[in-house]
């Protein structure tokens, strides 16, 4: 089940972007109010990113600085700072792991026998696993090849991770910054004896607009995918698919909301991608997933201007469709001794004509 990808490097010349080399990349490891930080750069690019090791080792800066003008975020922070010491999945780049998104009612039966995850209280579904809120052990950085931090964490370091996830379990993630990308590479390793369900998703918030000057209605996405999930009113999937078409090709926002499930996706040997674009700021940014991630969900919510592209190896309540017979739902079985590897990057690109020309 092993699966990797590495992703290229976007070069911008036009926009005086030198190549990157080993020495303009820098790892720098500080103690915030909110707590410990990894700041990794890349000078050449005037990229940063900053990753809270305590907070699930949630990515929660993304940052281009131009040589003049206001630095351009393409992550979104937490409405409450609080969120910055105790991580979840409401900002930056929350890890979904070991399943994303929902179990319905918290419960499913795998082997023969029904197991139960905790709740979160106020939907009445079990949402996103442990690795999002749980402290990360950092166990290496480097600046080789890019900027690049690497963090474990595993249910056998935390007995009360027991009550979350009856297997025995390990998720370790690098995050590597060069040039304009930001790519993630996740390794999850079964350390029992006995098969284990899992899925792995990610959940990056992107603000609407990428800058001051532009508005959420005016942004664009496009999603690689032909069909998408009927949801009940609590957002579990029926099992049954309908065409999705709306979001094929580029289309503006508008006042549309989302929280949907896409699926049979556009697949090619890169894998797939989402693209949001602002015509505004006149920057696009290309969440790609690997071929292990064969499902999407598209949240921008109508509360707050934000979308997030999540890439999933499998749907949402992938265990318990996958139990009542539904087809291609990703649902996988991690065996002892045999990890799953994915990645997904980041990269972001500006889109103007200066750009066009000299590319």
């Amino acid at each position: 089940m092993k699966q990797h990808i590495q992703m290229s490097v976007v070069a911008c010349a036009a926009w005086g972007l030198a190549a990157s080399a080993a020495e303009n990349f820098t790892v720098e490891q500080r103690t915030a109010a909110h707590g410990p930080e990894v700041v990794l750069r890349d000078a050449a690019a005037r990229t940063t990113a900053v990753v809270l090791p305590q907070a699930g080792f949630n990515c929660w800066r993304f940052t281009f600085s131009p040589a003049s003008g206001a630095p351009v975020e393409f992550l979104a922070g937490p409405a409450d700072p609080a969120a910055l010491a105790k991580g979840g999945s409401g900002f930056g780049w929350p890890i979904l792991f070991p399943f994303p998104n929902r179990v319905a009612k918290g419960e499913f039966t795998f082997g023969g026998k029904t197991y139960h995850v905790p709740l979160r209280a106020e939907m009445g579904h079990a949402i996103h696993g442990f690795a999002n809120t749980q402290p990360w052990r950092v166990t290496a950085t480097g600046t080789q090849t890019g900027a690049s931090v690497t963090g474990v964490t595993d249910t056998e370091s935390n007995p009360a991770l027991k009550q979350h996830w009856p297997w025995p379990c390990r998720l370790t993630v690098t995050y590597k910054l060069s040039g304009l990308s930001l790519t993630m590479t996740a390794v999850a390793e079964n350390l029992g004896t006995a098969p284990m369900p899992f899925g792995f998703g990610i959940h990056p918030y992107h603000p609407l607009p990428l800058t001051a000057a532009g508005s959420r209605a005016a942004c664009e996405i496009q999603v690689p995918c032909k069909e998408q999930m009927e949801l009940t009113p609590d957002c579990i999937p029926t099992g049954k698919r309908l065409p999705a078409t709306t979001w094929r090709e580029f289309h503006a926002l508008g006042a549309a909301t989302l929280d949907d499930v896409f699926t049979t996706t556009t697949v090619d040997a890169n894998g797939s991608a989402c693209v949001l674009r602002d015509p505004t700021a006149q920057w696009e940014v290309t969440m790609r997933a690997d071929t292990a991630f064969r499902h999407w969900v598209v949240y921008a919510p109508g509360k707050r201007s934000v979308v997030c592209f999540e890439p999933y190896t499998c749907l949402t309540d992938a265990f318990n469709l996958h139990a009542r017979g539904v087809t291609d739902t990703g649902f996988a079985v991690l065996e002892p001794g045999k990890p799953w590897r994915g990645t997904v990057s980041m990269t972001v690109r500006p889109t103007t004509p200066a750009l066009e020309k000299n590319k």
